[in-house]
C-alpha cells in the first residue's frame, strides 16, 4: 500500500496523525530496499508510523515489525492494535511494552546472545532497519542507540526522528511538573541531536546524513549492499525530500499542488 493510501486510511480512522504522509513515504522507501525484512521501531504511540513500515513490508512480500513502547500506549484511542487491524497489517507487527523500551531491548539482547567457541558472549544481530521516535531524551536514547547497534545487522540504517525537539517546545509537556523540575539546559537542549552528534557520528563505523528533522545513520559493513540507498531515494524522490526539509506550511502547499499521486 503506497504512502498516500495509508495516509488516507489513517486520517479517516485516527484523525490528527502524528506522522505525515511525507514522513511515512520516507520510512517506506527505506523498508523497500532489497533484503529488508526485520524492522525495529522504538516508540509506536498509536501505531501510525508502524502502519507505514508494515504496509511497505507487506508490499515486499512480508516480514515483521517489532515495535516497542510503554504499556500505557495501549490505553490510547484508537490504539496500535485497532489502527493496524484497520489498515490490514496487524499480523506483521509485534508490539512489545514495558516501563521503558530499553528494558525490552535488554530482553531482545538476551534472546539474541550466545556463547562463542572462545567463551565470549556475543549478540547475533537480527534487524535490517531501526526507526527511533520515542523518548527524545539523552538518558533514554543514548543507551537505546548503544543497544540497537548490537541488534542491527551491518550495512543497514537507523532513522532518528525529531532531531531538534525539546521539552521546552512541547505543548503537551512543557508545563508539566516533570519538565519544570529540569534545569533550563535540559529543557531547551535538542537531546536527540546530542545522541546523533556525540555517539553516532563519532563512530568510525557509522555514516550520518541529515534530511530535515531526520538523521539517517548508516552502519558500515563489509558488503556495502545498502550504502547507496539514500542516493537512490533522493534521486527518485526529489519532491519527497523537498517536503521533508521545507517548513510545514510550505510542505503542505507543495503536497496540494502535486496532488494524490505524489507519493506513488
Amino acid at each position: 500500500m503506497e504512502a498516500h493510501a495509508v495516509a488516507s486510511e489513517l486520517r479517516e480512522f485516527v484523525g490528527d496523525v502524528s506522522t505525515s504522509e511525507a514522513a511515512g513515504c520516507l520510512l517506506q522507501e527505506f523498508v523497500r530496499r532489497g533484503g529488508v525484512r526485520d524492522v525495529l521501531e522504538l516508540g509506536f504511540g498509536q501505531g501510525v508510523s508502524t502502519a507505514y513500515l508494515a504496509t511497505a513490508l507487506d508490499d515486499m512480500g512480508g516480514g515483521r515489525v517489532v515495535t516497542l513502547d510503554k504499556s500505557s500506549s495501549f490505553a490510547r484511542r484508537p490504539n496500535i492494535d485497532s489502527v493496524l487491524r484497520h489498515i490490514g497489517v496487524r499480523d506483521l507487527v509485534e508490539p512489545l511494552v514495558d516501563s521503558s523500551y530499553n528494558w525490552t531491548l535488554m530482553h531482545l539482547l538476551e534472546r539474541q546472545s550466545y556463547v562463542a567457541a572462545d567463551g565470549r558472549r556475543l549478540v547475533e544481530p537480527c534487524f535490517d532497519l531501526c526507526f527511533i521516535d520515542g523518548a527524545h531524551s539523552w538518558e533514554t536514547d543514548a543507551l537505546a542507540f548503544t543497544l540497537v547497534d548490537l541488534l542491527l545487522r551491518p550495512d543497514r540504517w537507523i532513522i532518528f526522528d525529531d532531531l531538534d525537539w525539546t521539552y521546552a517546545s512541547s505543548p503537551s509537556l512543557r508545563d508539566s511538573d516533570f519538565v519544570s523540575a529540569m534545569s533550563e539546559e535540559q529543557r531547551t537542549t535538542a537531546q536527540v541531536r546530542k545522541v546523533v552528534e556525540l555517539l553516532v557520528s563519532t563512530r568510525a563505523d557509522y555514516e550520518c546524513h541529515y534530511v530535515g528533522r531526520y538523521a539517517l545513520a548508516y552502519k558500515r559493513g563489509d558488503e556495502h549492499i545498502h550504502q547507496r540507498d539514500l542516493d537512490q531515494i533522493v534521486s527518485h524522490n526529489e519532491a519527497l525530500i523537498h517536503e521533508l526539509v521545507l517548513p510545514p506550511h510550505l510542505a503542505t502547499a507543495l503536497l496540494l499542488r502535486r496532488g494524490p499521486s505524489a507519493s506513488s
